[in-house]
């Protein structure tokens, strides 16, 4: 049922106009905003997926290949064609036509080639970039029991558990497969096969191939066999040592992992989402079987590396909230126009409306604090050994292109026990921080870090110890000093801080890279707060996180020494400390002068009056009201000064914002009160004793608040 015609009916149109469209464009913004999130989602997904498929499909034919040539190679000795006379000449021959093929070679039984010959197994393999024939008889006995290649080898077909081998010197994959010799060549009859013909595969070139796919920063894949074992990972040492993915997952007590070890290992196909809990990273796993060795093959892509524009998004998140306070606002005023000659109606909707922007205001305060949970623009965040040493991988791939040093890593390890602001844009930090270095590969190099941020007079560095650990040493060092980082102070007190602590290595002229050490840590959590003296505690602020990082930063200039790694993007160590300002302190210090002036403010508004009884009761007069508006705005003032003393920004803060619209609010009152009792007769001022005003005082109060809060977080 409409309202009766006039300005009842006019103000409900108008309102039921303004909600309908304000609605329809929050909910269009929503779905854009969903949909733009999710098809970004599903194309990276998607992306991610053809890497995995496509390295899955080159590693299956590269190996596919390498058997063929061994299952010919063994057809050709079975058949005759290829004399055992003539064997060395057929695998040089092999190697000149495959190139890529690092190792091949025929490995005969006792005294199969020879009767007064034991053994006899020429084997041509890559060494340093050349292949060369090495006899593998005269390396070792390849008959004893330990050698289970050779003896799987003589028995059936088929690609062995990856090793090191001795001859090679090598971690390889191999495939044998056993061969007969005809009965003329036979030099011993005997039962069974006389020999095995075995093709190797690099696992470098596995981890080539795999370091090669398009992951993000620190995405990464690794390979394993049937049994689950690692055949490559960036953390080579898992393949070194034969460690086994089902092991890994039942020592992490991690089911996600377990299930991927059952679904990789039965060579099946799919995609699984994994949260760690020790680093607190979201990620997909595609998996892919490699079917000529029974292998699979694992990519890793982390969910925080999805090219989400989270600024669009945040922007979209306001406009919608700003659409639906608009809307809501519509609604407020058309249940008001049905009782617009009620004043508890005209005040609850007015107080309904001031409440709404308000909620506006928080709710976009509560986006911006979500920035705090984001990864540092311009950098890498270091949590997950794996993924460092895929970037690493990558890196040192760069360096050798550019002909830099190969990178010489530093383990370093932080631990934090006091940060203080000692100015506006200088803190002083207190810990601890150690080095682990190699012996004796780093025993030429000078052992120390610095921080480049640090002000001289105020960085002070002690030795703590100096340990020998098996073939490392450890040196710590207690620190502290006082770090200059110039910080933007454009959005106080709704700001979040990120103090950087640059750890530099003092050997310039070598291309050495400082790597965190985050086994030293039970936790690499960042809201675990590692490296964080427990308890931690910094007055008016929150901690939020702490956490390794990668900051990539172009010096443009080679510091002197040429060829230094640092005139490209250099990955430069950085401890990384977020925090959240508290809120509840910024606004008792700041914020309270202000609502207690907005509600001296009301309150005089409240009593202006043209009724000569209740002026007289409540002592209003023009005079008095102004002689108070600039009583308050003296103590507002100063306030004000000394907030722009405290925090010396450049910028105009948010919260001066705040104290502007006090100023414009005082003279508004100010004007009003100049008015109701100046002019004779005016809609505006005297409609029903100044109610108007008062009722647009909340509303607009926060609504300009609301506006602000939009133009700088916008």
């Amino acid at each position: 049922m409409f309202p009766p015609p006039g300005p009842a009916r006019l103000v409900f149109s108008t309102a039921l106009v303004v909600a309908v469209v304000a609605f329809t464009i929050a909910v269009g913004l929503i779905w854009v905003d969903r949909s733009t999130r999710q098809q970004t989602t599903d194309d990276w997904r998607e992306r991610i997926r053809g890497e995995a498929t496509v390295a899955a499909e080159s590693l299956n034919a590269d190996m596919r290949q390498l058997s063929d040539l061994a299952d010919a190679l063994a057809s050709e000795l079975a058949s005759g064609e290829l004399p055992v006379t003539r064997i060395e000449a057929r695998l040089e021959a092999l190697v000149a036509q495959h190139p890529d093929v690092f190792g091949v070679g025929v490995m005969f039984r006792p005294y199969a080639y020879a009767p007064d010959r034991r053994l006899h197994a020429p084997y041509i393999v890559k060494r340093h970039g050349v292949h060369r024939l090495v006899r593998v008889e005269d390396v070792y006995d390849y008959t004893e029991p330990q050698h289970a290649w050779y003896h799987q080898g003589t028995a059936r077909s088929g690609w062995l558990e990856p090793f090191f081998g001795q001859a090679s010197q090598a971690m390889l994959a191999l495939y044998c497969t056993p061969f007969r010799l005809p009965e003329a060549q036979r030099a011993r009859d005997a039962a069974g096969a006389d020999g095995t013909v075995c093709i190797d595969y690099s696992i470098e070139d596995v981890w080539d191939l795999v370091g090669a796919l398009d992951l993000g920063e620190t995405g990464y894949a690794f390979v394993i066999t049937d049994q689950g074992t690692f055949v490559a990972h960036p953390r080579r040492e898992y393949a070194r040592q034969g460690q086994n993915l089902h092991d890994i997952a039942d020592q992490l007590r991690d089911p996600v992992l377990r299930r991927l070890a059952e679904r990789a290992t039965d060579q099946r196909s799919g995609v699984i989402a994994h949260s760690n809990e020790l680093t607190g990273q979201d990620s997909w796993i595609f998996y892919r079987p490699i079917a000529a060795p029974n292998w699979s093959l694992a990519v890793v892509a982390f969910s925080a590396e999805i090219p989400l524009d989270l600024g669009e998004h945040k922007h979209r998140q306001i406009v919608i909230a700003i659409a639906m306070i608009t809307g809501a606002t519509g609604l407020i005023v058309l249940l008001l126009a049905y009782r617009l000659d009620s004043k508890p109606a005209l005040w609850s909707g007015s107080v309904a409306i001031a409440l709404l922007f308000l909620v506006g205001v928080v709710h976009i305060w509560t986006l911006e604090f979500a920035e705090a949970g984001r990864d540092p623009p311009g950098a890498v965040m270091l949590v997950d050994r794996a993924g460092i040493e895929s970037y690493l991988d990558g890196y040192g791939e760069e360096a050798r292109l550019q002909r830099f040093d190969a990178p010489i890593q530093i383990a370093t390890g932080m631990f934090v026990q006091a940060i203080r602001f000692q100015t506006a844009h200088d803190f002083v930090v207190t810990g601890f921080v150690w080095q682990r270095y190699a012996v004796p590969e780093h025993d030429d190099l000078r052992r120390g870090i610095f921080f480049p941020d640090a002000i001289p007079q105020q960085d002070v560095r002690e030795e703590l110890f100096r340990l020998r650990e098996g073939d490392s040493e450890v040196i710590g060092w207690y620190f502290k000093t006082t770090l200059h980082q110039p910080f933007e102070y454009s959005r106080f007190p709704i700001d979040i801080k990120t103090l950087r602590l640059r750890v530099w290595h003092p050997e310039m002229a070598r291309n050495i890279v400082l790597v965190p050490e985050l086994e030293a840590y039970r936790l690499i959590h960042p809201t675990a707060l590692p490296g964080m003296e427990p308890d931690f505690r910094l007055p008016g602020w929150q901690v939020q996180r702490s956490f390794f990082a990668y900051r990539f930063h172009d010096y443009r200039s080679d510091l002197g020494v040429r060829g230094n790694a640092r005139e490209g993007d250099f990955p430069e160590l950085t401890y990384n400390v977020t925090l959240l300002r508290n809120i509840t302190d910024a606004f008792i210090s700041n914020q309270i002068p202000l609502f207690v002036a907005a509600v001296m403010l009301f309150a005089m508004l409240m009593i202006d009056t043209r009724e000569t009884a209740r002026a007289s009761l409540y002592g209003f007069t023009t005079s008095t009201v102004l002689a108070t508006s600039a009583a308050i705005f003296f103590i507002i003032l100063l306030a004000h000064i000394d907030v722009r003393r405290r925090y010396a920004a450049e910028e105009i803060m948010y919260l001066e914002y705040f104290y502007f619209i006090t100023y414009f609010t005082i003279v508004a009152v100010s004007i009003n009160a100049f008015m109701l009792m100046a002019l004779s007769d005016n809609r505006f001022f005297h409609y029903r004793d100044n109610l108007i005003p008062k009722l647009l005082f909340w509303p607009l109060l926060h609504g300009a608040f609301l506006v602000v809060t939009v133009y700088v977080f916008l």
